[in-house]
């Protein structure tokens, strides 16, 4: 495409040729004639003055430069947008591999690829331009909506359901027992676990991340929420739309989680509280109380993160006079 036509497809200004045919995108270290780069400070254009690239993606108020730009006002979504224009999934034509174990009950749409050594059992229903890839094991009677790729040895249990647009990275497991058990006399006795996952529209899940079935209702995360690898979500968790979950997470059971919720990484909830929505909580925090809409928490254990600021400097305040004292008490 040509730079005038990527201005016009992401709303820029383009100053110097917008004649220059761009190929493609890389970073400013490898752009090489015909790539389009990004830079946001002066130093990041001044890099990518000295490298190849034939454009530069850059923000409104960055001095001018002797190659073309494209001036926008969010560099980083528009780059974005560029890259999936470049980057369009193209439709695979309907393939089942020959070492795929499909049911005869199975229910598909049209353009769905299944790699080899999948598992695919009685009832299932899927959605059109779905991919599955190798190893892979859906259990019976799940939903597998619309424009869904499963990677590699990916298992859903019975039941779950997965709206349009959901991705799942490798050894993601969907649906597996939540833990809960009641103890009586000495002994442990599992509790029923009746509920299923329901992923809506346009989420994606990470790497190793586990997600519970609900034990009476069901668990739910909600449209858009994106989910880090080696995160663990209990059963009868519900996640507003949009959430950012980083690595590591843990949300006990029955906790419920608003729209717009961002946790860092290494943050765990305890169970049965709730989250309102546009809450952010800082890495490693340890939430054991509900959570007010709006709020931004951080420590151990969560508080308001001005509360946190002000106890750590009260502590380093402490620290340094307590050395003070005990050099005074040496003399």
């Amino acid at each position: 495409m040509k730079i005038k036509e990527l201005a016009e497809l992401i709303e820029g200004q383009v100053e110097g040729s917008g004649d220059i045919d761009i190929k493609g995108l890389s970073g400013i270290d490898k752009a090489k004639s015909g790539d389009l780069t990004f830079a946001i400070d002066e130093d990041r254009l001044a890099g990518a003055e000295k490298s190849n690239a034939s454009c530069i993606l850059t923000n409104r108020t960055i001095r001018k430069s002797s190659k073309a730009l494209i001036r926008v006002t969010n560099p980083k979504l528009s780059f974005l947008i560029i890259y999936n224009t470049f980057n369009a999934p193209k439709d695979r034509e309907s393939f089942i591999h020959p070492m795929a174990t499909v049911s005869d009950s199975v229910t598909m749409g049209k353009n769905v690829w299944i790699g080899p050594n999948v598992s695919i059992e009685e009832g299932v229903k899927i959605g059109d331009h779905v991919i599955i890839e190798s190893n892979s094991s859906i259990k019976k009677n799940c939903k597998i909506g619309s424009f869904c790729r499963i990677y590699p040895n990916v298992t859903l249990y019975d039941n779950t359901e997965l709206q349009k647009n959901v991705t799942l990275h490798s050894g993601a497991v969907i649906g597996s027992d939540g833990f809960g058990y009641v103890k009586d006399k000495g002994k442990i006795y599992k509790f029923p676990q009746l509920g299923k996952v329901i992923i809506e529209d346009d989420v994606e899940i990470g790497a190793n991340t586990t997600i519970d079935r609900g034990s009476l209702s069901d668990t739910v995360i909600g449209a858009g929420s994106k989910i880090d690898n080696l995160c663990q979500i209990a059963h009868n968790v519900k996640i507003g739309k949009n959430g950012l979950i980083a690595a590591q997470c843990g949300i006990s059971g029955g906790t419920i989680i608003g729209d717009n919720v961002t946790m860092g990484g290494k943050v765990g909830i305890a169970d049965n509280l709730m989250i309102g929505d546009d809450v952010t909580m800082g890495a490693a925090s340890v939430v054991i109380g509900s959570i007010k809409k709006g709020s931004v928490v951080w420590g151990y254990p969560a508080r308001s993160i001005a509360h946190t600021k002000r106890q750590m400097a009260i502590l380093s305040r402490l620290t340094k006079n307590s050395r003070k004292a005990n050099s005074l008490g040496k003399r």
